[in-house]
């Protein structure tokens, strides 16, 4: 039936079509199409349908087809329509807002030419997710602005449903939050884009590039049904689109301030013994930055430009187990884009900024009985980040064909030096109430790292009658280069890096260490300390080729119904540090289906089901940690109780820091699961030629509708299930059970090999120095497969922006169960994707299956303003979530361990008898529920006729509640620490800004 939207029902159309629609072109742009029908509900054709950005500096005309269609693709942003055309009236629409990777779809009703023109007035800006049932939120920079968070990508992340905050030792250099986990997966699984280029470090996944918020325009979080152009993650999506010019010159200064004094105390933490060993009452931070901006048009509806510059200083200090550390950061960002309108169908941009961060670290001693700081111990030095470039194309070709094309490079660095290195090796004391890190070393590594990505992209989007098809390709080539040696180079001054002493409590007389039953050294029976010696030296040039293209078909069956077809192929090849193809994993397939149904054709409500699957590529840890030309060396002595007053080492070693008391077996060279002798292996023994790639299948289906004008509501139930893991397998167990030659010995190459565990493995071994096609069976190794399924409820509930005041509000049931985490592990902290201690060996995974440790079984968060008046805005977050699992690790088990393998976690425990008792994943208990109040204050007024200024104070965590979020789970390792928090909820904090607007 023919009519004309009022404002209501435009409001919902648009609401309802930001939330179900597919996205474009990496969504770095917004998708605008529709159809001008007239009073029969029949479309017109050859109808002039004139786009215009409220920022001036943008204008497209579009021609209507037979059906009465038109579609185009969009930079992000505000829009007025307005149709023209022989025999029918004019309709102007003022406001339609194309928001980041969304579709606007519109139906304009047209009438006879003897009708005035028709102004109607409709403007939406959801929070929820665009695609096909894609779930997720999005953000303006404004949004973000009115809401008391912290200015980090991945603390916005955490507004959205399904998302927790990872452990805090996974937390990047000069981070303020940890790392986020989507839907279950680990911290590593997620991809960042920035301008439509991939910017996610890839060496371990952890984070990506960031900017300023000032140089956002928009930040996207995706949480799930990805479209077909997504790819290389399991986890979410952060996607974020920097600001432009315009015809509009802007200039502003915005400055935040968060003071030491403005900060509360989270609490001190004792050992069983009464021991003080982490004080965090003593933590301190503070950090000021200032955004000075301007943008505007160089040449006047052509060439426009943004520029941005951020001074910035941090400053923290904390501790624990006798000593603390001084961390100084002071270093500027800056950012860059210029937009070229080359006419109003083809436009070129280029964004350029780096992120580049430099820490400087005093170490000093710390008595912990005086609660006072000692001696210094050293200073340490810290860089990260690094600089960003993009060049990206826009246009419309033939009126219907949309493509965009881009070119970036991503550049990461990481260094780490003191000045303590030549002469302090790393030292770590696992004694009860010992201090930790007696030593002088400021940092166990002195490593220095290079990153470089080339990022090349196509994609393009054709509307052809109901159907929208699409399709892309896009390929990245990056180069990682890597150093690192321990500290302490003096003290072995015959090789090229450094050495570590661990000093570990005193075990039984006949425990077994390095395969050989430790002797009565005191001739008493009681229990003997040792030392270890290890020697580690890593280093070489990987290099990763990865490719992908994709199709996708939108197709509107009826006005009610759309369904969304896509297909999805990636390969992936990874190179060791001799230039040898480590693994190359080609046709990986990943269809991805969505459908999206109005009940009786109404548009105020909407049932959405996608299926889809998606794959995780490989990091490049792995070739580093296998391909590479390393040294290790591991050596055993019993401790004669002597140590050098500075060093903490052993005090009697000969020339290359050896320890000269009893030696416990000989030198171990590598590891179960490196050579470590200073050669690279043969790629072929390190890879299962049967490797499938690592992926998750997804499901989801969803009922949203909007009430009335303001409110919408939606449930959604979410179900994801990894199907093929990537993670590397001690493969000498399989060896000797199928009677394989030289099973046993440490030189074996094919001893570690990249497989998906629970699978039988073919690998190359060595046979009288020939590389040998060998085949083990999955039963002779007894390693269970990878399981990890994430099952979810999400309830939402949304209010925009009406009457003074807005509201969102979500609940998320989940539950994230299997025996893998993800490409870490945060059980005991292991940053090592593909390479974890899980699946080593078959009693390493006997109990590990139970809830995960992203596990988080409800969450709460709920977030709004109320406009007070004029001039003052009030806004809080509010957010309760239930505890993580808690194990019960300990490092034995009774089928017995390997050499070399007794100091790895398991789920027995030792009990005071000596027997052990199986203590299966998560059977501990949980941390405590952790809830926190944040609340912000903006007051805005104008200053003059020239400038606006805001005046901001934000309370993070008001009530300064002092939650555990993290507790030690090693219980024989170090009896005593069992069970003690390991992290807290960050203190309270105050935080000031300004911002005066031009």
């Amino acid at each position: 039936m023919w009519r004309l939207f009022n404002r209501t029902e435009l409001g919902a159309a648009l609401v309802c079509c930001l939330l179900f629609n597919p996205a474009l072109a990496q969504d770095y742009y917004g998708t605008l199409k529709g159809s001008v029908i007239d009073k029969s509900g029949i479309g017109v054709s050859g109808q002039t349908v004139t786009v215009s950005s409220l920022k001036p500096g943008f204008r497209r005309a579009l021609t209507t087809d037979r059906n009465g269609r038109f579609q185009t693709q969009l930079p992000s942003g505000d829009y007025m329509l307005q149709t023209g055309g022989t025999g029918y009236s004019s309709v102007r629409i003022e406001h339609v807002f194309v928001g980041l990777g969304s579709t606007s779809d519109l139906t304009i009703g047209v009438a006879e030419t003897a009708i005035e023109e028709i102004v109607v007035f409709g403007e939406a800006t959801p929070l929820m997710a665009t695609a096909v049932g894609e779930t997720g939120l999005q953000f303006s920079l404004n949004q973000i602005a009115q809401l008391p968070v912290t200015r980090d990508i991945d603390a916005v992340a955490l507004l959205a449903p399904g998302t927790v905050a990872g452990i805090e030792s996974f937390k990047p250099t000069a981070a303020t939050q940890p790392l986020v986990s989507f839907g279950g997966a680990s911290v590593s699984e997620n991809a960042y884009y920035v301008d439509g280029l991939n910017v996610s470090e890839y060496f371990k996944g952890f984070g990506g590039s960031t900017a300023p918020f000032e140089f956002y325009d928009q930040v996207q979080m995706k949480t799930g049904a990805f479209s077909a152009e997504f790819g290389r993650a399991t986890g979410g999506v952060i996607n974020a689109v920097t600001r432009r010019g315009s015809n509009d010159f802007e200039f502003g200064v915005v400055s935040y301030f968060t003071p030491e004094w403005g900060q509360g105390q989270s609490p001190d933490t004792y050992n069983r013994n009464g021991d003080l060993v982490a004080y965090a009452s003593e933590h301190r931070e503070s950090d000021w930055s200032v955004d000075v901006y301007a943008g505007g048009p160089i040449i006047k509806d052509r060439l426009f430009f943004f520029a941005l510059y951020e001074p910035r200083e941090r400053f923290s200090e904390a501790g624990d187990r006798g000593r603390t550390t001084e961390t100084r950061g002071s270093d500027a960002f800056w950012g860059t884009n210029l937009t070229w309108s080359v006419n109003n169908y083809h436009s070129l941009a280029f964004t350029a900024f780096t992120d580049k961060q430099d820490l400087d670290l005093t170490v000093f001693e710390y008595d912990t009985e005086a609660r006072s700081r000692g001696d210094l111990i050293g200073k340490g030095y810290s860089t990260a980040g690094g600089d960003n470039f993009i060049t990206s194309y826009s246009g419309q070709l033939w009126e219907r064909l949309s493509v965009s094309a881009l070119y970036g490079v991503n550049k990461g660095r990481d260094k780490t030096w003191s000045t303590n290195d030549e002469e302090c090796p790393a030292v770590l004391d696992y004694n009860p109430g010992a201090d930790f890190r007696p030593g002088c070393e400021i940092s166990n590594w002195v490593n220095s790292g290079e990153q470089r990505r080339d990022a090349y992209r196509l994609d393009l989007a054709y509307p052809l009658g109901n159907h929208t098809l699409r399709a892309g390709l896009d390929r990245e080539d990056r180069e990682s280069i890597l150093y690192d040696v321990l500290t302490g180079t003096d003290v072995a001054p015959d090789l090229l890096g450094g050495v570590i002493y661990l000093y570990f409590p005193p075990l039984p007389v006949g425990f077994e260490v390095n395969g050989v039953p430790i002797p009565d050294m005191n001739g008493d029976g009681s229990p003997v300390s040792l030392v270890q010696y290890r020697y580690l030296q890593y280093g070489g040039t990987f290099n990763t080729d990865s490719r992908s293209w994709y199709v996708e078909d939108t197709w509107d069956l009826a006005d009610s119904l759309t369904l969304s077809l896509g297909l999805r192929n990636e390969d992936f090849k990874n190179y060791n540090a001799d230039g040898q193809r480590f693994l190359d994993i080609e046709s990986q397939w990943a269809p991805r289906l969505g459908m999206s149904w109005s009940p009786k054709g109404e548009i105020d409500q909407t049932i959405t089901i996608n299926w889809g699957r998606f794959h995780q590529p490989m990091m490049a840890y792995p070739a580093y940690a296998l391909g590479q030309g390393n040294v290790i060396i591991n050596r055993f002595f019993v401790f004669d109780g002597q140590r050098d007053p500075v060093t903490a080492a052993p005090s009697n070693v000969d020339g290359s820091g050896v320890p000269t008391s009893l030696e416990l077996g000989p030198p171990v060279v590598g590891t179960p699961t490196m050579p470590g002798d200073g050669s690279a292996i043969d790629a072929r023994a390190n890879i299962d030629t049967d490797l499938e790639p690592m992926y998750q299948d997804e499901w989801m289906i969803g009922y949203e509708r909007t009430l009335g004008e303001d409110w919408h509501v939606g449930i959604r139930y979410i179900h994801r299930e990894v199907k093929s893991v990537i993670e590397d397998v001690i493969t000498t167990p399989g060896l000797e059970a199928i009677g394989f030659p030289g099973a046993t010995d440490g030189s074996q190459p094919c001893r570690v090999v990249l497989t998906n565990p629970g699978t039988d493995i073919s690998t190359f071994c060595d046979i009288d120095g020939v590389l040998t096609e060998t085949f083990i069976p999955a039963d002779a190794l007894g390693v269970p497969r990878g399981r990890r399924t994430y099952k979810a409820i999400e309830l939402v509930a949304d209010k925009s922006l009406s009457d003074g005041w807005m509201f969102h509000g979500s609940y998320t049931w989940s539950q994230s169960k299997g025996n893998f985490e993800g490409l870490v592990d945060s059980d005991i902290a292991q940053d090592i994707p593909h390479y974890t201690q899980k699946f080593d060996l078959w009693q390493y995974m006997d109990g590990a299956y139970g809830y995960l440790p992203n596990d988080r079984r409800h969450k709460l968060r709920l977030w709004g303003l109320y406009e007070v008046s004029d001039r003052l805005t009030i806004s809080a977050i509010a957010t309760a979530q239930s505890g993580k699992p808690v194990n019960a690790l300990g490092m034995e088990h009774p089928a017995g361990l390997p050499f070399n393998a007794w100091f790895r976690p398991t789920f027995y425990v030792r009990n005071p008898d000596g027997t052990l008792s199986y203590s299966p994943r998560g059977s501990a208990g949980r941390t405590h529920w952790v809830t926190q109040v944040d609340l912000s204050a903006i007051y805005g007024f104008r200053w003059g006729d020239r400038a606006s200024v805001e005046l901001r104070a934000d309370v993070f965590n008001l009530f300064d509640s002092d939650t555990a979020t993290e507790v030690n789970e090693l219980t024989d390792f170090q009896p005593e620490m069992y069970g003690l928090p390991a992290a807290y909820q960050r203190p309270r904090q105050l935080r000031f800004g300004v911002a005066i607007r031009f």
